[in-house]
């Protein structure tokens, strides 16, 4: 059985993108599936599409451009999944001016095919394909100072240490970054992993990891996230995620998402319902921004945690204390 290798272009601005898709299509000399050529933005669709396409041409090599709300984790997994395609590479095209202020659009996009309707931010699905991306192309970076392109460019390093970051010039010929599922991953997991290393760097961007035994007051987190974060009181938070418990909510692994104005608390895993090593005991979040003060951070984090007198006064029985979070589910919703 053949194999179709497949280049995947991701990018929020159409225009870049699909020129970013057809050069590569040129330079390989293959054939090019746009965005709009999808039957919608899931998965499957683009896994049915290659195969259509690839079928009918006999095809050993493709493009495929990724529209900007769909999953890329999604994506991957279902082309890992195909016995007759390998995902050659992941290719995030970003453009240098607007970067930042599309991070922090404050817009929702519907997830695909999703009874009753789920809605996922903007941003985050951006920043989902910048962190999976092996190759990260910066287009328009020539219109931008150069202590401007400098944060950007190590504000990308650490979203998606182990991808290559290239300045885009249409006479580059550079070799294509192999994708790896398993290095390809979020600069946060990096982080909680301990094997955060950007390749790129700027005294103005850093990460750090948060880790805390105790779970959340869930009244005074809600305080801090609505008054502090968006304030910039600890720097510009730009990207955080990870694990989290909140007291009101026992025995329940939270997934905390945050890019930019949005951040969301989702329910992850129970305990009893997990095989072999917990995912968190308590908090254990990666932190990527622009002058961040990460020892102000901490402290704020620590000071919204269950304090020795409830715990003391409560024991693990937290139930009574003020929760504005919305209600989880009775089981985790996972999105595409």
């Amino acid at each position: 059985m053949s194999t179709t290798q497949i280049t995947v272009v991701t990018g929020l601005r159409p225009e870049s993108r699909s020129a970013v898709a057809r050069r590569v299509a040129r330079r390989q000399r293959c054939s090019h599936v746009p965005a709009d050529a999808l039957a919608d933005s899931r998965a499957d669709a683009a896994l049915a599409t290659v195969h259509a396409t690839g079928s009918a041409a006999s095809l050993d090599r493709m493009v495929i451009e990724l529209p900007a709300d769909a999953s890329v984790e999604t994506t991957i997994g279902v082309f890992d999944e195909a016995e007759d395609i390998a995902l050659a590479e992941l290719v995030c095209v970003v453009e240098a001016a607007s970067f930042f202020d599309d991070l922090l659009v404050d817009d929702y996009v519907t997830v695909a095919n999703s009874r009753p309707p789920l809605f996922v931010a903007r941003s985050l699905r951006m920043v989902q394909h910048i962190e999976h991306a092996s190759t990260i192309l910066i287009t328009g970076w020539d219109d931008v100072a150069t202590r401007d392109l400098s944060v950007l460019l190590a504000t990308l390093s650490h979203l998606a240490p182990a991808a290559r970051l290239r300045l885009d010039r249409t006479s580059d010929a550079a070799p294509p970054s192999a994708f790896s599922q398993f290095e390809n991953q979020p600069g946060w997991v990096h982080l909680l992993n301990d094997e955060h290393r950007p390749h790129m760097s700027d005294l103005r961007v850093s990460a750090f990891r948060y880790e805390q035994l105790r779970p959340f007051h869930p009244g005074r987190l809600h305080q801090l996230l609505q008054d502090q974060f968006p304030g910039g009181d600890f720097g510009a938070i730009l990207r955080s995620a990870g694990f989290c418990r909140l007291a009101t909510r026992p025995g329940i692994v939270g997934s905390w998402d945050h890019v930019g104005q949005m951040i969301s608390l989702e329910p992850l895993a129970r305990d009893e319902g997990l095989e072999g090593e917990v995912l968190a005991l308590g908090q254990d979040i990666g932190f990527i921004g622009v002058d961040l003060d990460a020892a102000a951070l901490a402290a704020a984090l620590d000071r919204a945690v269950v304090s020795d007198s409830e715990f003391l006064a409560a024991g693990a029985d937290w139930s009574g204390l003020d929760d504005p979070f919305p209600r989880w589910p009775a089981s985790g919703h996972t999105a595409e």
